[in-house]
């Protein structure tokens, strides 16, 4: 499903000289594209302490091989994970006012994009049984966004144009060549939960995560002059 919203915003500037060529019109236009998302972005942290240093590394390891089990058990594909390197600490607490070693900590951290929303609770319900100390950063996208943002640049520059041509009719002046575009950037508006979406979880015995993206959108701003005469 898409819908293509239409912002209108212009400014008119008439530049006199004795330069016929020093006159234009400078018109901001916005290109807006909404969309549903088809994927979510997501990281599991896994952190595991122990007194010997190799027993933490091992936990570690073995506690993502069962995350990357259950990515294969529902088709996550290979380019959709990917794993940071194991970084290790040293972890203490103090108990009055000495400083007691509680062991060595190893961490891990896994980058998944998962792209069967409708199992997406199923999914992270697998997920939260396992021993993982946070799942944050989730993000709804689509896999051709991209396409989405090219799409609204050219509806931003119709709207400039349009916009121009209104304007010049207005003055009563005519549009010559366009003698300027500026792309000013994306601006997109998604759902992601920066706190983590564990707040949206069930138990681990009723279900995963639910949470609604609703619809995205993404929006592009260009500059245009366009010469009068």
């Amino acid at each position: 499903m898409k819908k293509i919203v239409i912002f209108l915003c212009a400014v008119l500037i008439l530049c006199s000289s004795c330069d016929k060529n020093s006159k234009f019109i400078s018109v901001t236009g916005t290109g807006s594209v909404t969309f549903v998302p088809n994927l979510v972005k997501f990281s599991l942290t896994v952190r595991q302490t122990d007194p010997v240093l190799a027993n933490s590394v091992s936990k570690t390891k073995n506690e993502v091989v069962k995350i990357l089990d259950i990515c294969a058990k529902f088709g996550v594909k290979e380019e959709d994970i990917k794993s940071s390197w194991i970084s290790t600490n040293q972890e203490f607490h103090w108990q009055t006012d000495k400083k007691v070693f509680d062991g060595y900590s190893s961490n891990q951290t896994t980058d998944i994009i998962f792209r069967d929303l409708d199992k997406l609770e199923e999914f992270t319900s697998q997920l939260m049984i396992l021993d993982i100390a946070n799942m944050n950063r989730m993000e709804f996208d689509h896999s051709d966004r991209t396409g989405f943002e090219s799409e609204a640049n050219l509806v931003a520059l119709d709207n400039a144009k349009e916009a121009a041509a209104k304007m010049a009719q207005r003055m009563g002046v005519k549009l010559g060549d366009v003698l300027y575009i500026s792309d000013s950037g994306v601006d997109y508006s998604g759902y992601r939960e920066s706190n983590g979406p564990m707040l949206y979880a069930k138990s681990a015995a009723d279900g995963g995560v639910v949470a609604s993206p609703g619809i995205l959108s993404v929006t592009r701003n260009v500059l245009v002059k366009f010469a009068i005469k």
